[in-house]
């Protein structure tokens, strides 16, 4: 009955705010709307040597979230969005809940200086504050768009910013002479609530000051503080997590060419305090970071080449929380085998399933999976890797490629005296078909893939030999127009070992675990996709999926999936 009565206040508010902004232009409307459903069945042999599991399941659910703009003044918005959501299989409103999702005041200032109070976006760079992209994701093809719009709608990544709670404020000045501007941006966020019987709340401050000069020269600083207040709970150690960030950037342009470099480095401090009585450090470290990047671009081409190094005991939350949890629990068979076991985080996860996400910054390294991502599995701020990175992009005018090479080793070994040698290769080809073959009707071809090796010398247990390869491609073929028959897949196979760290409570590494990987996974999807606009589209698709773990005897899934999705951004 509540549901109920919380249902039609809804409608009621959402009719009068209708009729209302009919009336006064101060208010206005924004925000998605969506309607998702997919069914999974058993298929192949685990369809008949599973008996516990159910031989198909799925779930579906209509959601709107309604963006409401009001603007008491020119120089102020008050900003909220609703969802309200139904679970497929309930009717009159029994299934449906209200949530407030997003609350946000901003305005400016005299005409010159902006604030933002409640929910808002934060990024800075690649060393202090930034949303590093999943395992996997940047070399896929595009007709796997829908599940990738899904995870990041549902997580709040947009463009690698991070979504928090607090305030910002930010302002800039324009001068005549040798400096043309000056920008500063400050923050302060509460990331972490009290909890009295556990952790401190934990806040994080912050700002950035970008001076730009007339000879194409700009001087940037970045600084970031993660900090627990060890008042608001009986827990007496308390982290801090101060990291700075400076760099100088310069470009040039010559005839058709543009070229352009950066240099940047910083340093980091995390500790662990306890502050009841007499101060005392119960862990602590200090580490610093170097980055050169430098890049020439014409008008079709870009190629890039960078070295870095990142010291071992580098630590920025900020820019090292990962996104993808593998301790979480599928939402598709999370049990599976007649041992009713725990199924891990696959492929096919990391692809489709948002809840296996990550939406709030940790202060300890998270857990990772080698298999998925070795290489950088905290972004380009994973401490202990030093070595050199190039990339080169080509867009011609049916012809788009890409390559990216990562040359990385081991600052000091781990468990051991021996240091690891990391290789990551991507590359991704898209091909117009249409202006190849001069066809009337809209024809993509897409193909990419990701390598990575690794590779350390020593006895037995020390030595280390990793392989794995994802291959991606898809092709779409429009039937009429805004009509388009879409297939793809993606393979990914590792083989090999590696050794993962087992760290404690203060991120401090108290043991090793040996892993062997011996497995194949992929996903094939075939079906229709209508772009009513590029953000408002239906899919149709048909998935087979299949997970073989060669080094378990049984540890194979395989399902036959129907899944459909309509998508609208306002």
């Amino acid at each position: 009955m509540k549901t109920k009565h919380t249902y039609l206040f809804f409608v009621f508010f959402l009719s009068s705010q209708l009729l209302f902004s009919q009336i006064d232009s101060r208010v206005w409307y924004d925000g998605n709307s969506r309607a998702m459903f997919y069914r999974d069945a058993l298929a192949g042999d685990l369809k008949k040597s599973d008996t516990t599991s159910a031989r198909s399941n799925g779930e579906g659910y209509t959601a709107i979230d309604l963006g409401i703009h009001f603007n008491p003044s020119k120089e102020i918005e008050i900003f909220s969005e609703i969802r309200i959501k139904n679970d497929f299989g309930y009717m009159w409103g029994s299934g449906a809940y209200v949530d407030l999702r997003r609350l946000s005041v901003r305005g400016i200032l005299n005409d010159r200086v902006s604030f933002n109070l409640g929910d808002i976006y934060l990024k800075q760079t690649e060393f202090t504050l930034y949303n590093n992209d999943q395992e996997l994701s940047k070399y896929e093809s595009s007709v796997f768009q829908s599940y990738n719009d899904l995870i990041n709608y549902e997580n709040f990544y947009e463009e690698n910013y991070w979504r928090t709670q607090g305030v910002q404020s930010n302002f800039s000045y324009t001068f005549y002479n040798a400096i043309k501007s000056l920008e500063l941006d400050g923050f302060a966020s509460r990331v972490r609530g009290n909890q009295w019987l556990g952790k401190p709340e934990l806040l994080m401050l912050g700002g950035s000051s970008i001076l730009r000069l007339e000879n194409n020269i700009k001087l940037a600083g970045h600084y970031i503080n993660s900090f627990e207040v060890q008042s608001t709970s009986n827990d007496s150690a308390v982290y801090k997590n101060p990291v700075f960030n400076i760099q100088a950037s310069y470009y040039k342009k010559i005839n058709n060419r543009t070229y352009s470099m950066k240099i940047e480095g910083g340093s980091s401090l995390r500790s662990w305090e306890k502050t009841n009585g007499s101060q005392q450090s119960i862990e602590k470290s200090q580490g610093g970071y170097f980055k050169f990047f430098s890049k020439a671009r014409t008008k079709k081409s870009t190629i890039d080449l960078s070295f870095k190094y990142v010291d071992p005991n580098f630590r920025s939350a900020g820019a090292q929380t990962r996104r993808v949890i593998y301790e979480s629990s599928p939402s598709s068979y999370p049990y599976f085998t007649n041992n009713t076991v725990l199924r891990p985080v696959s492929l096919m996860d990391i692809t489709t399933d948002p809840n296996i996400y990550n939406q709030r910054l940790s202060t300890v390294l998270m857990n990772f999976n080698p298999q998925y991502g070795a290489v950088n599995p905290y972004g380009e701020a994973t401490p202990n890797r030093a070595g050199v990175s190039g990339g080169y992009r080509y867009s011609g005018n049916f012809l788009t490629g890409e390559i990216k090479l990562n040359l990385l080793s081991e600052i000091i070994g781990q468990g051991t005296t021996n240091k690891r040698s990391l290789l990551s290769l991507g590359t991704s080809v898209v091909v117009r078909l249409d202006k190849v073959l001069k066809t009337k009707n809209k024809l993509n071809f897409e193909i990419s893939s990701y390598l990575e090796n690794v590779s350390r010398d020593g006895n037995s247990i020390e030595e280390i030999d990793f392989h794995s390869r994802l291959l991606s491609a898809g092709l779409s073929y429009e039937l009429f127009e805004n009509l388009k028959l879409i297939s793809g897949i993606k393979t990914f196979v590792s083989i090999g070992n590696e050794v993962g760290t087992e760290r404690d409570e203060y991120d401090k590494i108290i043991g090793y675990s040996l892993f062997n990987f011996d497995s194949e996974e992929s996903i094939q999807l075939i079906g229709l996709q209508y772009n009513f606009t590029d953000d408002i589209y239906f899919s149709l698709q048909t998935n087979n999926i299949n997970f073989v773990d060669k080094m378990s005897l049984g540890k194979e899934l395989k399902l036959a999936r129907i899944y459909f999705m309509f998508n609208m951004n306002l």
